[in-house]
């Protein structure tokens, strides 16, 4: 009998073979595994699936307000608008929609940045109204209340409201202040007017400031303070139609405080500067009523209409 045919040691192929077939068996499902996904299944289709679980579970949409800060603003209203119909009533969602569509009516004209000023609004309101109590939308009120003041002279009561929001919010612009100034001069609440382009004034002098500040000066019959800031205009700026509108609003002072050689002399200096200044040779046939001579009064305000068909103040006159 041989000793070993029952030994513990002895080679037993079969059990070898059967591992063997096993591992090749689990390669082998692997494999197909990794076929089938890689041919008939969509990856990507499945990784943005996961993506857009997680972001609308976790409300992570800081990609959006990445692509708004790279300046990429169209991308940013494509991609959160799918986010945006499935929750309606998410603030941030709806704040980047907004800032997106207003920096998109910026490169924007006619019925277009129109409709893109109402999509500002619109997004912005809502979420203002759907913010949480203490957030801060410092943002979201200069971005409405600039929406509203591009919008025209109708919405400017509004653009003030949302402007001072900003302001009391922490945000600091010089030309909020000219902005604010305008809205209010327009409104006609003169002191408001006042008050902000002074503090515009303060912070970054501009010629646009200095002469409606001048406006609302005059319009509050503050004759010295406006002749002041029109006197500088006159020796500073280097803008020629602020220069021609400082010397008429210097004009219609003289005029109303009945300072007709003044007056006089000022026209003299726009027509040599502007011999087609309408406004000139109006207000210079206004001068020469007053001093009695009609006829050459009437000669100035025909040249007015020649000038500008459409010159209420000379046609008043003539007819």
């Amino acid at each position: 009998m041989d000793p070993y045919r029952y030994s513990q040691y002895h080679y037993k192929p079969r059990r070898r073979k059967r591992k063997f077939v096993i591992a090749l068996l689990i390669l082998f499902l692997l494999g197909g595994g990794v076929f089938y996904a890689v041919f008939f299944l969509n990856i990507y289709s499945i990784y943005a699936n996961v993506i857009d679980l997680y972001r609308v579970l976790f409300n992570d949409y800081g990609f959006l307000e990445k692509s708004l800060e790279s300046g990429n603003y169209n991308i940013a209203m494509h991609e959160g608008i799918p986010y945006l119909e499935r929750r309606p009533y998410n603030s941030r969602l709806l704040r980047y929609m907004g800032e997106s569509y207003y920096y998109i009516s910026t490169s924007l004209n006619g019925s277009e940045k129109e409709e893109a000023l109402d999509n500002t609004i619109r997004y912005l309101r809502k979420s203002i109204v759907l913010s949480r109590f203490g957030d801060v939308l410092t943002q979201a009120y200069y971005m409405l209340g600039m929406s509203y003041f591009k919008k025209g002279v109708y919405y400017y009561e509004l653009a003030a409201e949302y402007l001072e929001r900003a302001i009391e919010t922490g945000y600091r612009s010089s030309e909020l202040y000219e902005i604010l100034g305008y809205c209010y001069y327009k409104l006609d609440a003169l002191d408001s007017a006042i008050a902000y382009l002074e503090r515009a004034l303060g912070e970054s002098p501009k010629d646009i400031a200095r002469l409606y500040l001048a406006f609302a000066y005059r319009d509050k019959e503050m004759y010295e303070s406006a002749i002041r800031e029109l006197d500088y205009l006159i020796e500073n700026t280097r803008d020629d139609a602020i220069y021609e509108e400082a010397f008429s609003v210097l004009i219609w002072i003289d005029f109303h405080e009945e300072r007709y050689d003044k007056a006089k002399r000022n026209i003299m200096s726009i027509l040599e500067a502007n011999e087609d200044s309408a406004f000139a040779h109006f207000w210079l046939g206004n001068i020469y009523e007053k001093e009695g001579d009609l006829i050459s009064a009437r000669k100035e305000w025909r040249t007015t209409l020649k000038l500008n068909p459409r010159h209420i103040g000379a046609i008043e006159k003539l007819y």
